[in-house]
């Protein structure tokens, strides 16, 4: 009886070591990189977070792994969309400041009682510059994309597009 209870506190203290583990590596706060690419073994909770520099956020790479597995992209390819990639992701401060912005604008509008289209004209003038600014930003990273893959690669991705593969979640 007392061996049982002494192995079933064994398995609880593994666990919880276990989670305390996971908990401070998924969150920066230190512990074990394995010291593989350039890691120095034990991380000293300096928010290194998946791979990347210090503060930044990279959490998404992974989930890129499986479909350059699929595509069976060279790490040329995927450095070069994985650029573009990052090219999208700096339009989403442009996004935000715009969004404090508008809610400025309906805040004034909705404080002076009187709510027409003049009230809220600037706020869609710079919505039609910003859609415009994101348009031609998209557009480009998606040339960098497409010119990087070869055109068995294309079609797959035209494929998994068209059938709707990304909707699913298998990609």
């Amino acid at each position: 009886m007392l061996g049982f209870i002494l192995g079933a506190a064994c398995v609880i203290g593994v666990g919880r070591m276990l989670r305390r583990r996971a908990w401070r590596n998924h969150f920066g706060y230190g512990g074990y990189d394995g010291g593989c690419q350039g890691g120095s073994g034990w991380r000293g909770g300096h928010g290194m977070r998946f791979g990347g520099p210090p503060g930044r956020f990279r959490a998404g790479r992974w989930a890129l792994r499986s479909f350059f597995e699929r595509l069976e992209t060279t790490p040329g390819q995927e450095r070069v969309i994985l650029s573009a990639l990052d090219e999208l992701r700096e339009n989403r401060k442009v996004v935000r400041d715009e969004l404090k912005l508008t809610k400025g604008d309906l805040a004034h509008a909705i404080e002076g009682g009187l709510i027409d289209d003049a009230s809220l004209e600037d706020s869609f003038a710079r919505h039609d510059r910003l859609l415009a600014q994101l348009r031609v930003g998209f557009i480009e990273a998606l040339k960098k994309m497409t010119e990087a893959l070869d055109e068995p690669q294309r079609k797959q991705l035209a494929q998994w597009l068209e059938g709707g593969a990304f909707r699913r979640g298998w990609v």
